[in-house]
């Protein structure tokens, strides 16, 4: 039997993600492509989707996903499915590859279960390992400005020679050539946070856009932007800002000051933008609060030091004089599968904070991850309100339970539309959707996404205004999103009326 469209998405209020108004329309897909958005009511099908009393909007783009490894264990990632995600970038700092054979023995070492063997060594390798196996979201790949760092200079905490140099911007250009979207860095984690500006105004260059996770987010914030500035300015490429924040107490209530720093580079025209998560805590490996020095080297390196009585005691006290200060270990909490504060583990150990944190560090392969109650929820009201902020949840889509999660992980873009915009009223529902859609899309130069359209590619969201909501708390984060009914992705549905449908059509998206 002829029908018209492959798919048609009825009786919904269609926000195309520009900002404008929403209005009442059908959506009619042919292929992956979005054919017409109007009035369908005699057209026919071969699957309808029944939107009414809900929000019709473009797939929603993750601009710092981190899923990664989850696809090659669980491709449907579910968790990022049920927040209404279609396209995920990724590749904070160190991306899945280009590697050195070190870098994928390190790899094959530290890999989750489940995960294949460590055949791929150039970022085009792996996203075809990504391609084959298949994907219910879309990909696109920062290239990691760690990786050619590493690849010619090993852990080493010095500059490249000239010639190093060269080398590793031709490792950039390969990246770029199999479809990166750009440069990103890491500047606080090892050996990323060895890089010298200069070293990253040549990696930008040939990478056409810089992406960073500030080299401080703290007391320092001010010169690290700066540092982000000069870099844009340097290599002639837009700038973007990892997960927008200010730790500690004593910097609560600076980020206005930020936000007017950043305001005034783009008016200079500087083309700067930012992305955040939606909470007051952060997370990345218990590995950031040690010295710089300890962890020269890499991690194995790490753990043969603290065997040394002298090198272990400094250590300690550094941590001690550090973020285990004045009842620093009170605001860390360890993941896993029970999630603990550090000064509770270590009471239970019967040590202080300094020396539980080492004793952890010994029982694992890698750096546990924590979580860091460090934020004032006053200023991430100020950032949620920048229309130049998009948003990236900063985690990848959690497949092994047993590790913990943080909740962003589940709920980073639920938390926008139900807290922040339904319950908070900080901004309304149609510049959430822009921000999650055609602004993200703009930054990471995805042509054919982010707006619902006739001739963009099919990736739409349809979700319940009044109930969508995050449900994941930092105690008890496995728990879904609620409130979207149906994910299309490429024209397929993922997620049918509340039900994953099993379908993997996600695509690797390069930059052309």
């Amino acid at each position: 039997m002829h029908t018209d469209y492959d798919v048609i998405i009825r009786g919904g209020d269609v926000l195309d993600g520009s900002g404008a108004p929403r209005v009442r329309a059908d959506v009619g897909i042919r292929g992956d492509t979005i054919a017409i958005v109007g009035d369908l009511s005699h057209a026919t099908a071969k699957t309808t989707l029944d939107a009414r009393g809900k929000v019709v909007a473009p797939g929603f783009i993750d601009l710092l996903g981190n899923s990664q490894s989850a696809v090659l264990i669980d491709p449907k990632l579910e968790g990022k499915i049920r927040q209404g995600v279609t396209t995920e970038v990724t590749g904070e700092g160190l991306s899945p590859g280009p590697l050195s054979e070190a870098m994928a023995a390190e790899m094959e070492r530290t890999k989750p279960r489940g995960w294949p063997p460590v055949t791929w060594r150039t970022l085009g390798d792996f996203m075809r390992v990504v391609e084959k196996r298949g994907s219910a979201l879309n990909f696109a790949f920062y290239i990691g400005a760690r990786n050619p760092r590493e690849m010619v200079l090993g852990d080493a905490d010095r500059a490249p020679t000239p010639d190093e140099l060269r080398r590793m911007q031709q490792i950039v250009e390969q990246a770029v050539r199999d479809g990166a979207v750009g440069l990103a860095s890491a500047l606080i984690y090892p050996p990323g946070r060895f890089a010298t500006t200069e070293e990253l105004v040549a990696l930008a260059k040939p990478a056409g856009a810089y992406w960073t996770h500030l080299r401080n987010e703290s007391d320092h914030i001010d010169a690290a932007i700066d540092e982000a500035i000069r870099i844009g300015r340097e290599a002639h490429v837009p700038v973007n800002i990892f997960h927008l924040k200010i730790g500690g107490q004593k910097n609560w209530g600076r980020m206005p000051r930020v936000v007017a720093k950043i305001e005034a580079a783009r008016k200079n025209g500087v083309d700067i933008a930012a992305n955040m998560y939606p909470f007051t805590a952060t997370s990345t490996e218990l590995l950031s609060i040690v010295p710089a020095w300890a962890v020269e080297g890499g991690y194995l390196k790490f753990l043969e030091r603290l065997r040394d009585p002298a090198t272990r005691a400094k250590i300690a006290d550094e941590l001690r004089a550090g973020r285990l200060r004045e009842g620093g270990a009170s605001t860390i909490a360890v993941r896993g599968a029970a999630t603990k504060r550090l000064d509770a583990i270590a009471r239970e150990l019967h040590v202080d904070p300094a020396e539980a944190t080492l004793r952890l560090f010994e029982q694992n392969a890698k750096s546990p991850i924590a979580i860091f109650f460090s934020l004032s929820e006053d200023d991430v009201r100020v950032v949620v309100q920048q229309p130049w902020v998009a948003f990236g949840s900063d985690s990848g889509a959690v497949v092994t339970r047993d590790e913990g999660a943080h909740p962003r992980a589940y709920g980073t873009f639920a938390r926008i539309l139900g807290h922040y915009v339904r319950d908070e009223k900080l901004l309304t529902l149609e510049e959430a959707v822009r921000r999650m859609t055609s602004f993200a899309a703009s930054r990471a130069k995805l042509a054919d996404r982010g707006f619902l359209r006739a001739g963009m590619k099919a990736d739409v969201v349809v979700f319940d205004p009044a109930t969508v909501r995050d449900v994941a708390t930092y105690e008890d984060p496995h728990h879904f999103a609620e409130g979207v009914a149906d994910v299309v992705v490429n024209g397929t549905p993922v997620l049918r009326d509340g039900a994953m449908t099993g379908a993997l059509p996600g695509r690797i998206l390069r930059k052309p």
